[in-house]
C-alpha cells in the first residue's frame, strides 16, 4: 500500500516504520507522544509534594483524587494499565484503596477538581480542562512524575480492510495520509502528534501534547510505550481484570 517514496523512506519517520502487532504488518501507528495526564488544583497541593506515583498513596490524598474510569475505554484505562507496567499489582490495589472519585464522564473529575473538590485528577488532558483554563481557574498539570509518563499512539493505529471494492482509492488515500501535508493537517485537526521528522509538532507543547521525536530518544520512547501487541496483551487485559475486582 505504501507508494509514495516520501511515505515509504524509514529515514522519514522518527524510530522507523512502527507497527502494533508483533508481524508487523497488520496495524501501522503513525504517531507517538505524551500528554499532560496528571493534573492539580493549585490551592490544594504543590508541584513538589507530588514528584512520584508513590506520593499519590499518601494518606492526605484519600478521596481527593479523580480518575476516569478504567472499567471503560479510554485515557483512565491506558494510565491504569501503565501504572500496572511500572508499579505492579499490589500498588495498583493500594491506590484503588485511596477511594477515588470514579467518572465516564471527562467533565465531571474536571468540574470537581476546578471547584476543589478532589487536588489530583488522572487520565484528562488539556482539552477537558481548556475552558477552566480560559476562565482562570487554578489548576495546572503536575510536572512529569520521576517515573516518567507513557507514550501513545493516540488515534493512529491504521489497518486496511482486505479485499476492499476500491483498492486504488485506499492506496491514494493511505499515502496522502501518511504524506507530510496529510499529517501536518491531521495533527492540527487531532491534536495529536505524528512521527513524520519533516513535521512541525514543537506548537503542541502549548496543548499539553509533547511529540516523541522532540524529547525523548527512540530508545526512551520504546521503554514507555503503551501501545504495542505485547504491552496490550501483558498489562491492558490483566489491568482491566484488577479494576473490575477493586472498583464494585
Amino acid at each position: 500500500m505504501l507508494i509514495l517514496p516520501e511515505v515509504k523512506d524509514p529515514k522519514r519517520w522518527f524510530g522507523g516504520h512502527i507497527w502494533l502487532d508483533n508481524a508487523k504488518k497488520f496495524i501501522y501507528a503513525f504517531q507517538a507522544y505524551q500528554s499532560e495526564n496528571i493534573w492539580h488544583n493549585m490551592t490544594l497541593i504543590k508541584p513538589e509534594e507530588a514528584r512520584s506515583y508513590d506520593d499519590l498513596l499518601q494518606a492526605k490524598y484519600k478521596g481527593k483524587i479523580g480518575i476516569l474510569d478504567p472499567r471503560s475505554a479510554g485515557a483512565g484505562t491506558a494510565t491504569w494499565s501503565f501504572f500496572l507496567k511500572i508499579k505492579g499489582e499490589e500498588w495498583l490495589k493500594k491506590l484503588a484503596a485511596q477511594e477515588m472519585f470514579l467518572s465516564r464522564d471527562q467533565r465531571q473529575p474536571a468540574d470537581s477538581l476546578a471547584k476543589g473538590k478532589v487536588a489530583i485528577t488522572i487520565g484528562l488532558t488539556y482539552y477537558t480542562f481548556l475552558p477552566f483554563i480560559k476562565a482562570g481557574l487554578p489548576i495546572k498539570s503536575l510536572p512529569d512524575m520521576k517515573e516518567g509518563a507513557y507514550t501513545s499512539c493516540g488515534s493512529s493505529a491504521t489497518s486496511i480492510v482486505k479485499n476492499s471494492p476500491h483498492p486504488n482509492a485506499t492506496k491514494v488515500f493511505i499515502n496522502w495520509l501518511f504524506s507530510k501535508e496529510g499529517q501536518e493537517l491531521y495533527g492540527k485537526a487531532m491534536g495529536q502528534a505524528t512521527r513524520r521528522l519533516d513535521v512541525d509538532t514543537k506548537w503542541m507543547v502549548e496543548h499539553g501534547v509533547r511529540a516523541s521525536k522532540d524529547f525523548l530518544s527512540v530508545e526512551e520512547n520504546n521503554r514507555m510505550e503503551n501501545y504495542g501487541e505485547d504491552t496490550f496483551g501483558t498489562y491492558w487485559a490483566r489491568s482491566a481484570k484488577i479494576a473490575e475486582e477493586v472498583f464494585k
